[in-house]
């Protein structure tokens, strides 16, 4: 797919006279659907010159009216690329849990005094290309630069499951890009700082259109308010957050409690937090769930197989297992129960954890697991780290300099002549280093039975995943069990081998999810219409059941008793957690420019007819046809029947919800010609 968006863009560029950008666009990651969202910052940022930047701007320009982006590779069977889904208009608003960042120099005033005017200008305009080139990267969006600011957005107009997380990502790298640009010397006397505000909430997000008003992604609601007042509250060089942001990133990061403030424009105190760093942890599920963890429920024969592929590694016959599953299903879940049952064995725990930042990062996840392992800090000098290293080497008994060398090379520890590097090419230099860590393993497993995890692999970079299948092929002569997570899509060549078990986790029974939402309850009686509530939205998936009971047990809806809790009002819907929203809303959001015809049939209802939604929307039925194969290839809906009589069904409620939480409350903020009587809060449908 990534390729046949490369040649779209390519292409493009030809048309354009610009094919000297290809290599530039290809390296930033530039792909068919994000080239509408580029603006006058980004292609500055990225050292385009100005009259190719106009050109590029028109071009775009023209895309965005007369065009929608659809890559063809991600075209489900059945629909012939070229032709064009409903256009998605963005003038129409939205409702969106939407993470907002203020970020602006501190005391350009001053500044503006102390350099000549074109020294400032240069000054701002590097400070703002590096925060909007560190947003880009992160997949926020730069909706307005201000002077010497910006006003960026993560979660508009894609959204992402971890948006609050991938903000504050941002936030801490332009904290560092502003350290890097104080050490420059192209300004000597100049010593730049920065201040950046974080909130999140609920917003409708869209287009301002009027006779006096220019066109402008414009976002309504306390969000960038309080996103602005946490900017102005933040000291030089300070990053501070909201509470709602604060519960999405988990334990992701140090933070320093600042209390509670009085803000302007806000009746009672706000509580934020400093941001100071990120917190090293072995996996994303030890930063978000690890501290409320109850008992495995419905898992049983799972963790009984993984416990007899263990025995067989154990035995000496090295063993491989393929955990797939949706997000939320309960992977790391059985992967942490393992761990638990295995404490009282001898054995070793080596965890490789992959992140959707660095999918191009070469052995990232090796990286940051030896770094733990050695116990890296931040505050280490080069030297320091040496002896950490050297430490950790004797202790895992390697004894060859040319090994510790490529290990230090690859930790990028910069220091004194103890292990020079080593005059290779950097192809063979990575050969080596694959085949130095494959021994690593190989000794660790001599001396003790290993138990590897790699959690999230649809996140490997292209060079752990050749050195994972550097693994698999030398395995069965390892006491080596490597268990790897995924989701659905990460199908890799090995998958078929005879020792590699593949294991797809299938939804919780209804019983098991009531049993878990008993165990969440702590023993104690819920109402049976708020147990029957969550049960009809969950759909048996672990991560919906803890989160939409915790957020029910820790509302206003219940009084809780010796033995039960009771409703204190008659119960009238639940809300979806903040902690869901974003990660529902990015599967909405996944298909593009159809996504509108799947609110359509998110407003009808859970189950909807292609004759209704072909009487109700206006679009030709060609278009329609394509957008509902898209649906189902994406695993959003399922199909009963050929049209024109299939029956279509979101295969979770919460997605549905999802998808119709983003119409606004207000018919009159977004007019929908194709759908006059399904608006928010009209009760004729549903």
């Amino acid at each position: 797919m990534a390729v046949m968006m490369n040649d779209r863009v390519s292409a493009w560029l030809d048309s354009l006279g610009l094919s000297v950008y290809h290599e530039l666009f290809e390296h930033n990651a530039i792909t068919w659907d994000v080239l509408p969202e580029l603006n006058e910052g980004d292609l500055e940022a990225l050292g385009i010159l100005l009259g190719h930047r106009k050109i590029l701007l028109r071009a775009i320009a023209q895309l965005s009216q007369n065009t929608t982006i659809v890559d063809p590779g991600s075209m489900p069977t059945g629909v012939v690329p070229g032709e064009q889904l409903p256009p998605f208009e963005r003038n129409q608003a939205e409702r969106r849990q939407l993470t907002v960042m203020f970020c602006d120099l501190v005391d350009s005033t001053a500044l503006s005094c102390r350099l000549d005017p074109e020294d400032l200008q240069d000054v701002v305009r590097r400070f703002l290309g590096a925060c909007s080139q560190v947003i880009g990267q992160l997949d926020g969006y730069v909706a307005k630069y201000m002077g010497d600011g910006i006003l960026a957005y993560f979660g508009y107009p894609h959204a992402h499951e971890n948006d609050a997380e991938r903000a504050v990502h941002a936030g801490l790298s332009i904290l560092d890009a502003v350290k890097a640009f104080n050490l420059d010397d192209s300004h000597p006397q100049l010593r730049i700082a920065a201040r950046i505000g974080i909130a999140t909430g609920t917003v409708v997000v869209g287009e301002l259109i009027g006779q006096d008003i220019a066109k402008e992604r414009s976002v309504f609601g306390e969000t960038p308010n309080l996103a602005a007042r946490l900017q102005a509250l933040a000291k030089p060089g300070q990053l501070i957050i909201d509470l709602a942001t604060k519960r999405l990133v988990g334990n992701e990061f140090e933070l320093s409690d600042l209390g509670a403030s009085l803000l302007k424009g806000f009746d009672t105190p706000i509580q934020a937090w400093q941001v100071l760093s990120i917190k090293p942890s072995a996996s994303r599920f030890e930063s978000y769930r690890s501290d409320r963890l109850g008992k495995l429920v419905g898992r049983e024969q799972e963790i009984s197989l993984l416990l007899d592929r263990w025995r067989e590694a154990v035995g000496g016959e090295g063993q491989v297992v393929l955990l797939n599953g949706e997000a939320g299903i309960g992977k790391s879940r059985i992967a942490r129960s393992l761990c638990d049952h295995l404490a009282d064995e001898r054995h070793q725990m080596i965890q490789f954890q992959c992140s959707p930042y660095h999918t191009n990062t070469a052995l990232y996840p090796a990286i940051n697991f030896l770094r733990q392992t050695a116990g890296f800090t931040n505050q280490d000098s080069a030297e320091t780290q040496l002896n950490k290293l050297d430490a950790m080497a004797a202790e895992s008994g390697i004894d060859n300099p040319e090994t510790v060398s490529l290990l230090a090379d690859l930790l990028s520890i910069r220091g004194d002549h103890r292990y020079p590097s080593l005059n290779v090419s950097s192809e063979k230099r990575k050969d080596m280093t694959l085949d130095a860590l494959v021994q690593h393993l190989q000794r660790l497993a001599d001396h003790c039975p290993q138990l590897f995890i790699v959690e999230d692999a649809h996140w490997l970079d292209p060079t752990t995943l050749e050195l994972i299948t550097r693994i698999i092929s030398r395995i069965r002569q390892m006491r080596v069990l490597l268990l790897i997570t995924s989701r659905p899509g990460f199908k890799p060549a090995w998958a078929e081998y005879s020792y590699v078990t593949s294991l797809t986790l299938c939804r919780l029974p209804r019983r098991h999810s009531a049993e878990l939402v008993a165990m969440m309850a702590g023993g104690k009686i819920l109402p049976p219409e708020v147990q029957q509530a969550i049960l009809a939205k969950v759909d048996g998936i672990p991560l919906y059941i803890e989160t939409l009971t915790e957020n029910v047990l820790g509302s206003e809806l219940l009084t809780e008793r010796n033995d039960s809790f009771i409703l204190k009002d008659p119960l009238k819907e639940l809300p979806i957690p903040d902690s869901l929203q974003a990660l529902l809303m990015e599967r909405v959001d996944r298909l593009g420019a159809a996504r509108e015809i799947v609110q359509t049939g998110a407003a009808i209802g859970r189950e909807f007819t292609y004759g209704l939604l072909q009487a109700i929307m206006e679009v030709p039925d060609s278009e329609l046809k394509n957008a509902l194969d898209l649906f189902v290839a994406s695993g959003l809906v399922l199909q009963e029947g050929e049209i024109p009589l299939a029956t279509y069904y979101f295969k979770h409620a919460l997605v549905q919800e999802a998808a119709y939480n983003m119409l606004p409350e207000n018919p009159g903020v977004r007019f929908m010609p194709a759908l006059p009587k399904l608006w928010k809060g009209n009760s004729l449908i549903r």
